[in-house]
C-alpha cells in the first residue's frame, strides 16, 4: 500500500480526480473508499490495485504481478492475503423476520439452503399464494451468518394491478444506497448502476433477496453471477433465462401439511374438535399457505365460530373469493396481479394465454386435454399448446402430464369473475 500512496503523490492526483477517472474506466471506486484504503497498510485487493494504477495513467500489469507475489509470500508466512473490503458504517441487515409458521417445506428448504451455498443465484417460483416469500426468508435467515458484509432485501411487489414494476436502475440504486453509496454517486443509467453495484460487491459476501421479481429482464443486469455474493429471487414465473441460476419451484402443500398449518394457527384443541371440517377447509383453501393463513385469521377473530361455519361459507363458489380477505391480505388481489401481467402485456402470446384461461376455466373442474382445448378455441393445436404452456409458466395452470391441463380452483373462480375482460383479450390477441 505504501507504493500506491507514493504513486498517487507522484502523479499529484486528488481522491476526487481518481474517483472520476475510475468511473470513466467503468470500475468506479468512491473517493471515501480510496482515502480509507490508501491509509491502511494491509495488502489491497487485486481489483483495487489495477484500478488505482490505471487511473494514475500507468500499466497495471507489473503492479498486479508484484501484488500476486506479495500475496503468496504473506500466505506462506501465515498472514492473510485478502483483507475484507472497506465498509463504511455497520453492515446492513434488512431481512424481514422469519415466518412464525412454515410447515410442509422441509424438503424444499433443504434444497434451497444447499443451493444458496453453491449457486450465485437461486429462483423460488410458484403460483400466487404458495408461500414463495416465506420459504425464501426462512432459508435466507438460516444462511445469513455466512454473509458478514450484509443481507439486503428489496420488495418489488406492485401495490396495484397495472402499476409499472421498478426497473434495473431503480433496483440497483436501492441496493447501492443500502451498501453505503451516497445518493449523489448513484448513476441514473441502468448499465452504469449495475456496473457500480458489481464494483461495490467485489470482494464482499453479501446476501440479496429480491422479492416478487416480475421478469428476468428486470433483474438480469443485477444478479451476482461471480464473486462471493448470493441472490435469492422470488417470482411467479420461473425466470429460466437467467444465467447461472438454480431453481426451486414450490407447489401447494399436501393435505396433511395444510391441516398441520391450520393446527399451528388455530391450536390443537379447536382442530381436533372438528377434524372433518378442518380437512374440508384445507381443501377449499387449495392447500395454499396464503388461503390457509387468511382462513385461520378469520377464525381466530371469531373464537365462538365452529370451523364448519367458515367451511360452509367457502363452499359457496359465488362468495369464496370474497371470504378470502382479511385486513390487507387478499387472495383476489394476489391473483389480479398475475392476471394483469399477462392481460396488459404487449406480447400477443400473453394476451392469447389469458383468453385461453377464460375458456378452460369454464370447463367442468377446469380440466382439459390439448386436443379438446384446440377444438374449443378453434385454433391449431400448436397454437393452443403454446398458450397453455405460457399459463403453466405463469403458474396459473397445472400440467401433471404432457397434454393435460388443470386450472386450480381459486384461479378458476377468479377467471370466471373476469370472464368479460378475458373475452376482450381474445379480441386483441
Amino acid at each position: 500500500m505504501v507504493r500506491l500512496r507514493q504513486l498517487r503523490e507522484w502523479t499529484g492526483l486528488s481522491y476526487r480526480e481518481l474517483e472520476t477517472r475510475s468511473r470513466n474506466m467503468g470500475a468506479f471506486v468512491p473517493r471515501s473508499t480510496l482515502a480509507s484504503a490508501l491509509r491502511r497498510n494491509a495488502l489491497p485487493r487485486q481489483e483495487f490495485v489495477v484500478t488505482v494504477v490505471r487511473a494514475c495513467g500507468l500499466d497495471p500489469v507489473p503492479w498486479a504481478r508484484a501484488r500476486r507475489r506479495l500475496a503468496v509470500r504473506l500466505a506462506t508466512s501465515g498472514h492473510p492475503a485478502e483483507p475484507a473490503p472497506a465498509q463504511t458504517g455497520p453492515a446492513p441487515h434488512q431481512l424481514p423476520p422469519s415466518p412464525a409458521v412454515l410447515v410442509g417445506r422441509d424438503e424444499e428448504l433443504g434444497r434451497l439452503v444447499r443451493m444458496l451455498t453453491t449457486t450465485p443465484v437461486t429462483v423460488v417460483s410458484g403460483q400466487p399464494g404458495v408461500g414463495k416469500s416465506a420459504a425464501a426468508l426462512r432459508a435466507a435467515h438460516r444462511i445469513a451468518h455466512l454473509f458478514p458484509d450484509g443481507q439486503l432485501y428489496v420488495n418489488l411487489r406492485k401495490e396495484t394491478p397495472g402499476a409499472e414494476p421498478p426497473g434495473p436502475a431503480e433496483i440497483a440504486a436501492l441496493l447501492l444506497r443500502s451498501l453505503g453509496t451516497e445518493g449523489s454517486q448513484v448513476p441514473a443509467d441502468a448499465g452504469e448502476a449495475a456496473g457500480r453495484l458489481r464494483t461495490v460487491l467485489s470482494g464482499r459476501r453479501v446476501l440479496i433477496l429480491l422479492d416478487d421479481v416480475a421478469s428476468a429482464a428486470q433483474v438480469r443486469p443485477l444478479v451476482p453471477c461471480g464473486g462471493q455474493s448470493t441472490a435469492i429471487l422470488t417470482s411467479r414465473t420461473p425466470l429460466t433465462s437467467l444465467d447461472c441460476a438454480g431453481h426451486v419451484r414450490l407447489r401447494p402443500l399436501s393435505r396433511d401439511a395444510a391441516m398441520e398449518a391450520l393446527e399451528r394457527f388455530l391450536g390443537a384443541e379447536r382442530v381436533q374438535a372438528e377434524p372433518e371440517a378442518v380437512r374440508t377447509l384445507a381443501d377449499l383453501c387449495d392447500h395454499l399457505p396464503l388461503g390457509l393463513r387468511i382462513a385461520a385469521a378469520r377464525l381466530a377473530a371469531r373464537p365462538e365460530w365452529p370451523v364448519r361455519i367458515l367451511a360452509e361459507r367457502l363452499a359457496d363458489e359465488r362468495r369464496r373469493l370474497d371470504e378470502f380477505r382479511v385486513d390487507d391480505v387478499d387472495v383476489r388481489a394476489s391473483l389480479a396481479l398475475s392476471f394483469e401481467d399477462l392481460a396488459g402485456s404487449a406480447d400477443e402470446q400473453n394476451r392469447l394465454a389469458v383468453c385461453v384461461l377464460g375458456v378452460v376455466a369454464a370447463l367442468p373442474a377446469g380440466q382439459v386435454r390439448l386436443g379438446e382445448a384446440a377444438a374449443l378455441l378453434d385454433m391449431p393445436q400448436d397454437t393452443a399448446e403454446r398458450a397453455l404452456e405460457r399459463l403453466v409458466d405463469a403458474n396459473l395452470v397445472e400440467s401433471g402430464t404432457p397434454g393435460s391441463y388443470r386450472v386450480p380452483d381459486l384461479v378458476r373462480l377468479f377467471a370466471l369473475e373476469r370472464r368479460n375482460e378475458l373475452s376482450r383479450c381474445c379480441d386483441t390477441a
